[in-house]
């Protein structure tokens, strides 16, 4: 009796697996299996790389676009492809490619297995009986038995394709030439070989020469460790994806949907279902005006690299960004070889350097939220030293400041000061100074809340953070003080300036803001994102932003805007190196207008000058601060 009602339990269990199994089936794999049905029974094939959305800027000027190419793919059928299927392709088809020497010795091994074969030693043979030696260099061995006039009767097309078929995966998709011509086409089709096609293979078509292009990415195979992730969302292996820069973070809205077609006992393509070309995405960029700053950067690059002092510069970082949003509006980097002027769009993302004063509104921000400064606050500059130290100076006596005189002067002797007071010690001459973790971390924190140290939430993966100093001691806490110590990238800046401009709110830094989706609609799908607000009185913001003022209208950067766009700013100037030899580094950061900011401006020069004191340091950021402006508001 148990065991009847054991063996009902059992069929119970079985039949609520089967019933399980068959709801899976037939509601939660019912397309996959559908198509699985359609790809046996009516022999119907997707088209391989459907058209990506068009990336546009803020005007709708189309910057990125596609041009369909004709492709010769194989695809392995019930057959593999012969020896003579090759050879035909090879004499209808041009290939100009190159095969290895590799490539050489497989074509003519697989073909001629049984002699090569015959040559291995007999102790090798049985070395490879015992496992001594691996397949991967057992066959390498066989390659290599391979004499020189055998090689010499390869050809380099035949073995090339060959190679290509033979690669990846068994289902794939093999592209073996990219532009068949129409003469080509129907040699291909007259040949009759199942596995072979002709498709149109869109790739992408740049509008513009700038240096935005290396922006925008590139697409290619999916890459082997993110397989998984792609086979997940209903990839194919042989699919191509973005792989770098927009196209990569926008992959799920760029990519296309790929055409069905059927092939009849004629070996004629019939389209059972068009391609739909992926979503557009629109850019905050403004080309017209991103096109006229990389112009006058290269204009600049050029006059700097006249003068001796400058051979060790290279090119600089420009962002203008929307301050009230965070749209970014221009992104230029260029560098110089000697020779040609090239992008350099990683630079933005990823190159950190000591950018010297221009972060002083942060330093001022620290001493003000510690209570160590305040708007009636004056000191007589002067220079600090420490125990086992030099003096350490502003860049010319200033006399009695305050905190919005500090700014426009820019004085260190100002923020060592105040440096030493956050660490809750008073200036000695000579003294012992020697500030906690926690006197650095103070610093740090709230220069994180400006976005010095932490990521611009920017919509690339590229982005990459400077580097934070992991010593401890008095001299470099005054150093971390005036933007000599840790590292900041140009995007890190201009997160920093469009802080200021807005009053001390942070948003997060983006370069696309919707896209126009397959049926015409535009959704917005990067929003304006609040990421955090300055803890600060309102009153302490507006006496840093009144300093930046001051900084263009008496200060260090009277040159850098023309006066009848009342901008504010700081320029920095911090010691670098570049290849061991003494550098300068110039940086500035400013907004304009200044009641009601509408440009976020960040420019950076690495190594403009070497530190001998005697050498010209060209103005080139000065320079091109009138430049951009006169391109900013020119109608």
């Amino acid at each position: 009796m148990k065991r009847l009602k054991f063996i009902k339990y059992i069929i119970i269990i079985t039949n609520i697996i089967l019933l399980i199994r068959l709801i899976d089936i037939c509601i939660n794999q019912h397309d996959y299996y559908t198509k699985l049905y359609q790809d046996i029974e009516e022999k119907t094939y997707l088209t391989s790389t459907p058209p990506r959305g068009r990336i546009l800027d803020r005007k709708g000027n189309i910057l990125v676009d596609n041009e369909g190419i004709k492709v010769l793919i194989y695809r392995m059928g019930e057959e593999k492809l012969k020896k003579e299927d090759i050879v035909k392709i090879c004499s209808v088809v041009k290939i100009d490619n190159i095969a290895s020497d590799q490539a050489k010795r497989k074509y003519f091994y697989d073909f001629n297995k049984d002699l090569i074969d015959s040559r291995v030693p007999a102790k090798d043979q049985e070395d490879f009986r015992n496992r001594l030696i691996s397949a991967d260099d057992y066959l390498m061995l066989k390659y290599h038995l391979i004499t020189d006039e055998e090689l010499a009767l390869v050809k380099d097309d035949e073995a090339y394709i060959y190679d290509e078929i033979t690669k990846g995966y068994l289902n794939q998709d093999k592209v073996l030439k990219v532009g068949i011509t129409d003469q080509e086409l129907t040699n291909i089709n007259e040949l009759g070989i199942s596995s072979l096609r002709v498709d149109i293979k869109w790739i992408r078509k740049y509008n513009y020469d700038t240096a935005l292009n290396d922006l925008f990415g590139s697409i290619g195979p999916i890459p082997s460790e993110e397989k998984d992730m792609y086979l997940d969302k209903g990839y194919n292996l042989d699919d191509y994806v973005g792989v770098s820069f927009l196209e990569k973070y926008y992959e799920d809205y760029l990519k296309g949907e790929k055409g069905i077609y059927q092939i009849d006992d004629n070996n004629e393509h019939i389209t059972i279902k068009e391609e739909v070309r992926g979503s557009d995405l629109i850019l905050g960029i403004d080309i017209d005006k991103q096109l006229k700053i990389e112009e006058a950067l290269k204009e600049e690059i050029l006059k700097a690299k006249k003068y001796p002092a400058s051979k060790y510069y290279n090119g600089s970082y420009i962002i203008v960004s929307n301050p009230s949003d965070g749209g970014i509006l221009a992104f230029v980097a260029l560098k110089y070889d000697g020779k040609d002027m090239k992008s350099d769009t990683i630079g933005l993302l990823a190159n950190s350097y000591t950018v010297g004063s221009a972060i002083k509104g942060a330093s001022h921000t620290v001493a003000y939220k510690y209570g160590v400064l305040d708007e009636k606050t004056i000191m007589t500059d002067g220079c600090v030293k420490l125990y086992s130290q030099g003096e350490k100076c502003s860049w010319k006596s200033l006399g009695r400041i305050n905190d919005i005189d500090a700014l426009a002067y820019s004085s260190n002797y100002f923020q060592f000061i105040n440096a030493i007071k956050v660490s809750n010690q008073t200036y000695k001459r000579n003294m012992v100074f020697n500030p906690t973790k926690e006197d650095f971390l103070k610093y740090r924190d709230i220069f994180d809340s400006y976005g010095l140290g932490v990521k611009s939430g920017i919509d690339l993966y590229e982005e990459q953070l400077g580097i934070k100093g992991d010593n401890y001691s008095g001299d470099l806490l005054l150093n971390l003080s005036i933007g000599q110590y840790d590292t900041y990238t140009p995007l890190m800046l201009n997160s920093y300036i469009s802080t200021i401009a807005n009053g001390g709110n942070r948003y997060k830094l983006r370069l696309a803001q919707g896209i126009i989706d397959k049926d015409g609609n535009y959704v917005d799908i990067n929003p304006k994102e609040l990421l955090n607000t300055i803890d600060l009185d309102p009153k302490y913001m507006e006496r840093i932003r009144t300093g930046m003022h001051n900084v263009i209208l008496k200060g260090t950067a009277m040159s850098y805007f023309n006066y009848k766009y009342d901008g504010a700013g700081k320029t920095g100037t911090s010691e670098t190196y570049f290849e061991n030899h003494g550098t300068y580094t110039n940086t500035f950061v400013g907004f304009v207008p200044y009641d009601n900011p509408e440009y976020a401006i960040t420019i950076v020069s690495p190594n403009i000058t070497t530190t001998k004191m005697y050498d010209y340091k060209y103005p080139i950021n000065s320079r091109l601060s009138k430049a951009i402006n006169t391109i900013l508001f020119e109608k």
